[in-house]
């Protein structure tokens, strides 16, 4: 079951993405670069169009390559939002479909279906029934997943049925690969090859070598499970050579079950080869059972080479002694004795090299455990000084703050009580023009000293936590020859923890200032939002922006970067010269994959 809910997951990964109708740039496959470069350009230009691809790309990328769910999660929503500023409706359905597939996993599986709803009567009234036959898909493992399994038949049924319509060779084998996992489910492994070898034929007609590649796969890995190895290993040879070097999880399976295969035919050298490739691709954590797994494959293969090498010996030696016994008795007696050295000899080398090997390998991981360690205590050791740093801080700065509440704040709120109880004994000073104009800066004063006591000690943050908090923030900074600041937030802020929710805090503070320093923008957008196990803040302007790899740092930059890193979060800056500034803060929240509990 467990394999066959892999390779079902492979097909849906494969399928999903061509059953879509063409549009600018979104089925190809990019690398980190050209997706950051799509990024930058789409700042460059303000073009939202541009932006919301990238951020869709880069979804994609942390989904795939890093299994990063959340953050996938967090960068579709902001494409969505994006496509919509840009007024590209069938892309922000399209987009929006997509991200409603996440929605179940989070307990909103009801959301999720009117979503695509919504988007399935968009494509109907559009008449896009390529976009259409997807969405009934989607729709599928949504319902899947709730567990309503009749709702997801009828719609695979109405899928299949669209696709085979449509006669669009893509759809076609999204259709055919549904089947083929059903059938798989069912261990009906000869049908399931035989929609393979149709898949096979549509994929090489349409020249889509990531399809091939996958029928010639499955066609071998369902020939191993029916136990024709030969038929199994001509195929899985075909798919290593189709293979691209873009979809290493896939060449891995395929490394995996030639091992397996060629074991079954006890071809041990190929299997060994085969072995070390596909540990060669594994998860660098499973390093231990790589090696114990080589191992064992080289003992296996030493074992029957040597047992083989004994028994073609004495079938020899039994025919020279059947033929010419009376003869060569005496040179039967030498070959026995030199095939004993021989042997011994053979065993010391092997022992030795084992020996080595063994060593070899223990000095490597011991090596590794040592740096490792090292490692750990220096990242320990920056961690308790940047933390003692920021208390020193905020324990400065609530002093600073008290002092100004508690003695200054006094004694100017003194100064203005003489100032109003002066009037009442010199009426005249009522009118007088210099007198009203001290009372004014007083005023001013006094509520320039309570502005700055709140930016150092932020009291709603702690009484009424990190959204408020910022919400206050951003309101005390409105008014005329300000720039517009649009504060929004998405998610539930109440759980979380009082130092994560302080650096956040600081660290939104130091962006917002840093714009109406330096950016000269008219519009500011802060934005806060909650996952399960991830917190992203956003502050993007529209200001003149700057080069990040030419313009010095300041402390302020700094003090930014000090505290992401003490709270384990990654930061992404992307600006130029004139065209504004976007900066992106994720952090881990108790509970996430990293995060120091």
């Amino acid at each position: 079951m467990a394999a066959c809910r892999k390779a079902r997951a492979l097909l849906w990964f494969f399928a999903l993405p061509i059953a879509l109708p063409a549009q600018a740039d979104f089925e190809d496959r990019l690398t980190f670069e050209e997706i950051q470069a799509i990024l930058s350009t789409g700042i460059a230009r303000r073009d939202p169009g541009k932006q919301a691809l990238g951020w869709y790309k880069w979804a994609i990328f942390r989904e795939t390559e890093t299994i990063n769910r959340d953050s996938a999660f967090q960068y579709l929503a902001r494409s969505v939002d994006l496509f919509l500023t840009a007024k590209d409706t069938t892309a922000y359905h399209r987009v929006r479909a997509e991200l409603a597939t996440r929605l179940p996993e989070r307990g909103k599986a009801n959301e999720a279906l009117r979503m695509q709803q919504e988007a399935l009567d968009y494509f109907r009234k559009t008449q896009n029934r390529r976009l259409e036959t997807l969405v009934l898909a989607q729709m599928a493992r949504v319902y899947q997943m709730k567990g309503d399994t009749a709702q997801a038949s009828a719609l695979k049924k109405a899928f299949r049925e669209k696709g085979l319509l449509l006669k669009d060779t893509l759809l076609l084998i999204t259709v055919f690969m549904d089947d083929a996992a059903r059938l798989q489910s069912e261990h009906n492994y000869r049908d399931a090859i035989s929609l393979f070898f149709r898949i096979l034929e549509l994929s090489q007609q349409s020249h889509r070598n990531e399809f091939i590649a996958l029928a010639e796969y499955n066609i071998g890995y369902l020939n191993e499970l029916a136990k024709d190895y030969y038929m199994a290993l001509r195929f899985l040879m075909r798919a290593e050579r189709s293979i691209s070097s873009a979809y290493d999880p896939l060449r891995r399976d395929i490394y995996r079950h030639l091992s397996s295969t060629y074991t079954s035919l006890d071809s041990l050298p190929n299997a060994l080869q085969y072995a070390r490739r596909y540990m060669e691709l594994g998860d660098t954590l499973l390093n231990r059972d790589r090696v114990a797994t080589s191992h064992r494959l080289a003992v296996q293969f030493s074992e029957k080479e040597r047992s083989r090498q004994l028994e073609e010996l004495t079938k020899e030696i039994a025919a020279v002694e059947l033929s010419k016994r009376q003869q060569r008795d005496f040179f039967y007696a030498l070959l026995l004795f030199f095939g004993a050295i021989i042997l011994a000899l053979f065993f010391m080398v092997r022992d030795y090299r084992h020996r080595l090997y063994t060593n070899r390998v223990i000095a490597e991981q011991n090596e590794k455990i040592n740096h490792q360690t090292i490692r750990q205590l220096e990242d320990a050791l920056r961690i308790e000084s940047m933390q003692s740093m920021l208390e020193g801080q905020e324990s400065e700065r609530r002093r600073i703050a008290h002092d100004l509440h508690d003695s200054l704040g006094g004694l100017l709120a003194a100064a203005k009580i003489r100032l109003e109880s002066l009037t009442g004994k010199v009426p005249v000073l009522g009118s007088n023009e210099e007198f009203g104009k001290i009372k004014s800066l007083l005023d001013d004063t006094i509520a320039e000293t309570r502005q700055i006591a709140r930016n150092l000690q932020p009291g709603t943050l702690h009484q009424f936590g990190l959204m408020k908090a910022i919400r206050d923030l951003t309101g005390r900074v409105r008014g005329d020859g300000v720039p517009a600041i649009d504060f929004q937030h998405f998610g539930n802020f109440t759980d979380i923890d009082h130092t994560v929710a302080l650096n956040c805090y600081r660290i939104v503070q130091e962006l917002l200032q840093n714009s109406l320093k330096h950016a000269q923008a008219t519009e500011i957008l802060v934005q806060l939002t909650r996952t399960d196990n991830e917190l992203a803040l956003l502050v993007e302007d529209n200001g003149v922006g700057y080069d990040p790899e030419t313009t010095p740092k300041g402390m302020g930059t700094d003090n930014v970067a000090q505290r992401v890193q003490f709270i384990k979060g990654e930061i992404n800056i992307q600006s130029a010269r004139g065209l504004g500034t976007s900066t992106m803060v994720t952090v881990p929240l108790p509970g996430a994959q990293g995060f120091p509990g």
